[in-house]
This record gives structure tokens, sequence and C-alpha cells, in this order.
């Protein structure tokens, strides 16, 4: 309806236009960006597991050569002494050969302490309340630590939503560790929601572009390095020989295991939230760390406070991972955690399994 002699329409309908214009606008980039499912370019690249040993770098190997017998009772044969393999890279069997089962399977439920004990697993999950100051007073959290031993690197796997590396795919975690057969599953990076960023899961190179947030590789040799951003190249972590490689942090800890102060993200990130991180003490040796928060019994940490936990912890390098609604723990068939507001679905997680046996 025009008013006559102005050819104009009236304010009041100028703006409820530009209110529902405005609404189609966001209807439209929430279908594209949240709900339509849409494949992400990917780089394909299978990064293979090195061939040579490892045994070198480990300790215990050292020692595994047999002492020849007495020249007198020495027999004599032309043979060679039978010298046991090393180690290939990635296998921890004779690293932590005292975490391992010869093939039963020990699992506990006990005061809140749960374990699990296999031939290729060794995980335990503790509970704790943690404090941290602020100018507010003081408020608790409740953590969850899920300290793991894997025999093999590939005991560690990533999982994406519908199997696919997408938008607009989303999960439970308790859906993606059902149906994998995980022991053990927290939420990996939402690396889906991002076009830049180094991507590497299960030794795939997904994407290798680089972004402003910090990195962090898992090597096929059981070690992890966390980078700032100004200090990585995902093509140069695929060629180091990346496992797994993240984008989203920040890094935790410096290059000698000490808490940050400053981090590499947003002011609303770096507040008080419910968190998942990932930390490292040895090949082979690893922990999640989850944090309940945003309620009234458990307020979530700083960032400044879960650098100091991971640092407690002993952990010589820690990175942190998406949290909020994402942060959530799977445990022997049940989210032992609290989600804030329940949880949300999530595009990818990362889970502990056993290794089928040949």
């Amino acid at each position: 309806m025009r008013l006559k002699g102005t050819g104009r329409l009236p304010v009041w309908q100028v703006i409820i236009a530009d209110v529902l214009l405005a609404g189609a606008a966001l209807l439209v980039f929430a279908y594209f960006h949240h709900v339509r499912s849409a494949q992400l370019a990917s780089e394909d690249i299978v990064i293979e597991r090195p061939v040579q040993t490892a045994s070198a770098a480990y300790a215990p190997d050292t020692q595994l050569t047999p002492t020849p017998a007495p020249a007198s009772t020495q027999a004599v044969s032309s043979e060679p002494t039978p010298v046991p393999p090393p180690d290939t890279v990635g296998v921890f069997a004779r690293r932590h050969a005292d975490k391992f089962t010869g093939g039963e399977v020990i699992s506990s439920d006990t005061d809140g302490v749960y374990t699990y004990k296999s031939k290729y697993l060794n995980i335990t999950v503790t509970q704790q309340r943690v404090a941290e100051d602020s100018s507010s007073g003081t408020w608790e959290s409740t953590v969850y630590v899920t300290d793991f031993y894997v025999r093999d690197i590939t005991c560690l796997q990533s999982v994406f939503a519908a199997d696919t590396f997408s938008q607009g795919n989303y999960e439970w975690l308790s859906n993606m560790a059902e149906r994998t057969g995980a022991v053990a599953a927290v939420n990996g990076d939402f690396c889906t929601m991002r076009k830049y960023g180094v991507v590497v899961r299960d030794g795939k190179l997904y994407r290798s572009s680089h972004s402003s947030f910090d990195a962090c590789a898992i090597y096929w040799d059981g070690t992890m390095e966390t980078y700032a951003s100004k200090d990585w190249d995902g093509k140069a972590i695929a060629n180091k020989g990346a496992y797994m490689a993240f984008s989203f942090g920040p890094r935790l800890l410096d290059n000698s295991g000490q808490p940050l102060t400053k981090f590499n993200q947003t002011d609303a990130v770096i507040g008080r939230n419910p968190r998942t991180a990932i930390g490292y003490f040895e090949p082979g040796h690893y922990c999640f760390v989850t944090i309940d928060g945003r309620t009234a019994h458990s307020r979530g940490l700083t960032m400044s406070g879960l650098s100091k936990f991971m640092a407690s912890l002993g952990c010589k390098a820690a990175y942190n991972l998406d949290g909020g609604e994402s942060s959530s723990l799977w445990f022997g068939g049940e989210v032992i955690s609290q989600p804030c507001d329940g949880g949300r679905k999530i595009s990818d997680a990362l889970i502990l399994k056993d290794l089928a046996e040949d």
C-alpha cells in the first residue's frame, strides 16, 4: 500500500520488511551452514606408518638382545642367535608391557573410578572437584580425567558424523561410540565447522591449509606436539608423519610443560566454560580431560585454569579441543559427564578402541 502523493511505504512497513528480509537471510545461512550437508574438499592423502623400527628411541628395547652363553656351555651353531624383533613405529607393547593383559579384559567401576584393561588398552577414569579463584569468588568444577595407555597408536581413532568429512552432518557422541565399538570417547575439535586449518585423522590428510588457530599433531611414533599459529605448516606436519592433527586450541603448555598465561583464542573461549582437552605424557600414554560447566554445581574452568590443571597432571604437552555444549565423555556404554544443557550433536569424536585380532 502506498501513501497518496508520496510513492513511499510507511516507516512501520519498511521496518517490518527489513526484519523479515534479515530473518530470511539468517534462515538461509543457517540452512547451508548448519543443516544442509555439504561435502568438504579433501586432499585425501594417506600418511603411511613409517616402516623403520623405533627401538632406538625406546630404552626398554635396548635391553632385549639376549646375553650370549659362556663359551664352555654355548652350543656350536652356524645359525645366528635369534633376537626378538623390536617394536615398530607406533607400537608400545614393550614400552608399556606392564600395562596390558595377555588377552583377557578386566574392567571395574568402584567408587566412581572406572577402569578397563585389555591386551591393547589400559584406561582409568577418575573424577575430582577442582577449585579456581576469580575476582568474584572461588568456583568449583567437576573434572574427569581419562588416563590411557595404548598398545598401538591406532587404538586412538577419530570418527566423523555419518563417517563423512562434510559440513552439516552431526551426531551424538554416544551414537558414534556405540556404532564403532569404542571403549571410551570424547568430542573432537568440530573441524568441519571451519574451512581452514589442518585436519589429519587416522593417518589421512584431509586439509593442510593454514589458519589463525594453534595446531596439535600426534605422530605415528606416538609423540605429540603443539604449535602456535605462526609456527606450523599443514604440509610440514603431514610430511613429518602425522597420525592426527587438529586446528582449534589453544595450546595449553609451553615447550617445557609449564602453564601458559596468554592464549590464542577469543575472550569468550578463554573465559569459564565446559572443556575437553587432550594431554600427552610420553609415546603411548595420554589423557583426555573433560570438564562440566555452566551450572551452579560445576562452573567450568577458564583457559588459564585448564592450563594449570594439565600441568599439575604432569603433561608434557596439552591442547584444548571443542568445549561448551560439545564437551562430553562417554565410557563403558554411557555418557558419564554432565554436558551443558544436555549436550549437542557434534561433527567428530576421538575414541579408544580395542584392535581386532588377526
